[in-house]
C-alpha cells in the first residue's frame, strides 16, 4: 500500500499488475490501481482520517545503523512537509514525533533508536516525549551505530515490553530499507495478526517510513535509474516493462506491506468483523504530503464518512463498487471499485457539490 508497484500475476491470477500511486489528491490517503487480465481496472483507495481512539499508544523508532550515517549528515532531500536541516533525520523525526504525541492518549510518544550496537540488534531509548519536547529534541547520530540492521528488537520493545496489553497501538519505524531479519519479522507479524483475530491482542499497526536515496527504479537492460519523482507519472508503464524493477530497499518495504494482502506471501487473516487484518504499511518520506497518511490503512469499508457520493471515471461512466450497488447510500472510508477500460482518472462527487479528480495513469 503506503508507494508501491508490484507484479501480482504469479501470486494472484485475477490481477496482472498493481500500482500504489505515489501522488494522491486530498482527501485520499492511499490509492492502489490493479490492471486486470480482462482489461478492466480495479481501484482500492482510502480516505484520509485521523482516528479518535481511547487508550491509543504510539511510538517512533529511528534506524541507528551505520548505513544511516549519510542521512544523519544530510546527504539527500526529503518532502517539504518536514522542513530542512543538515541532519535530515532530525526534521523528519521531530515532525512525526510531535504528531504522534498529540495523538497519543497519554500525550507522549515513545522514541527509540534501533539497529544499534553489535550486529544491529540493540536499541537506545530516547524516552517518552510530549509534543513540545519532540519539536526541540536533538536527534543526533547514535553513539553506537549498529554493524547490522535488526528490526525485531524494536518491534518487541513496543508490542511486547511496553504496550503488550494496550487496546490500540501504532508504531513507526524510520529506515533506509535495509532489514536483515526480515524472515523473523514476517513470522512474528503472522503471530500478531492471529492474536488480533482471536481477540488476545488489541489493534496494532506498524508503519515503515522509507528515508534516503535508495528508493528508485532501475532498468536491467540499460542500467538507467529513475528517482521516485521521475517515476511518479508512469508507474503502470514501468510495471508493464519487464526491464524495470524497484530497488532492493523499496522491495523490502513492499514485502512487509503486502505480506497478508490478497495474493501476498502469507494467507490473509480475517478478524471477527469480517475485515482482513493488515499489520504493516509503509510510506516514503520524499513523497509524503500530509502526516494523516500515517493512518491511511486504519480504515474499513464499514466506516461511513459521508451520507452519499458519486464516483465516475474519465470515460464519464459510474464506477462499479465491489460488495455494494453504489455509493449513493453512503461513502465509506475504504473504497473498492472497478472503472472502465482505458480510464485515466476517477472523480469523486460529494454532496456539497465539491468534486475531486484523482489521476490513475495510462492503462
Amino acid at each position: 500500500m503506503s508507494v508501491s508497484l508490484k507484479s501480482k500475476e504469479s501470486q494472484q491470477p485475477n490481477y496482472n499488475t498493481m500500482a500504489q500511486l505515489t501522488s494522491v489528491v486530498e482527501p485520499y490517503g492511499e490509492v492502489n490501481v490493479f490492471s486486470e487480465s480482462d482489461g478492466s481496472i480495479r481501484v482500492k483507495a482510502t480516505i484520509l482520517m485521523k482516528p479518535e481512539v481511547e487508550g491509543a499508544q504510539t511510538g517512533l523508532a529511528i534506524d541507528g545503523s551505520k548505513s544511516m550515517s549519510d542521512l544523519f549528515g544530510g546527504q539527500v532531500a526529503v518532502s517539504a512537509l518536514f522542513g530542512s536541516n543538515n541532519n535530515l533525520v532530525q526534521p523528519v523525526a521531530r515532525t512525526i514525533a510531535e504528531y504522534l504525541a498529540n495523538f497519543d492518549s497519554d500525550g507522549e510518544t515513545s522514541v527509540i533508536y534501533w539497529a544499534c550496537g553489535n550486529f544491529g540488534q540493540e536499541i537506545e531509548i530516547l524516552g517518552d516525549m510530549d509534543s513540545k519536547t519532540a519539536l526541540s529534541a536533538n536527534f543526533a547520530t547514535p553513539s553506537n551505530m549498529g554493524s547490522g540492521t535488526k528490526l525485531m528488537p524494536a518491534i518487541n520493545y513496543y508490542t511486547e515490553e511496553r504496550f503488550r496489553d494496550c487496546p490500540w497501538g501504532i508504531y513507526l519505524f524510520i529506515t533506509d530499507g535495509l532489514i536483515e531479519d526480515i524472515d523473523e519479522v514476517k513470522a512474528y507479524t503472522d503471530q500478531l495478526c492471529r492474536e488480533m483475530a482471536d481477540g488476545s491482542r488489541g489493534f496494532t499497526k506498524l508503519v515503515l517510513i522509507g528515508l534516503g536515496k535508495d528508493f528508485y527504479y532501475s532498468n536491467k537492460a540499460t542500467g538507467e535509474k529513475l528517482s521516485l519523482e521521475q517515476a511518479e507519472s508512469k508507474l503502470v508503464d514501468l510495471d508493464n516493462d519487464a526491464n524495470w524493477e524497484k530497488s532492493p530497499a523499496w522491495n523490502v518495504l513492499e514485502e512487509l506491506d503486502d505480506l497478508h494482502d490478497e495474493g501476498g506471501e502469507l494467507a490473509p487473516v480475517v478478524g471477527s468483523d469480517g475485515e482482513s487484518i493488515d499489520v504493516w504499511d509503509y510510506k516514503l518520506a520524499a513523497s509524503m504530503k500530509s502526516l494523516e497518511e500515517i493512518f491511511a490503512e486504519v480504515v474499513t469499508r464499514n466506516m461511513i464518512i459521508a451520507p452519499n457520493a458519486e464516483i465516475v471515471d474519465s470515460n464519464g461512466l459510474a464506477v462499479k463498487p465491489i460488495g455494494r450497488d453504489s455509493y449513493l447510500d453512503g461513502l465509506p472510508a475504504l473504497l473498492d471499485f472497478h472503472v472502465s477500460k482505458g480510464s485515466t482518472s476517477f472523480t469523486l462527487k460529494l454532496p456539497n457539490g465539491n468534486e475531486v479528480i484523482q489521476p490513475i495513469g495510462e492503462h
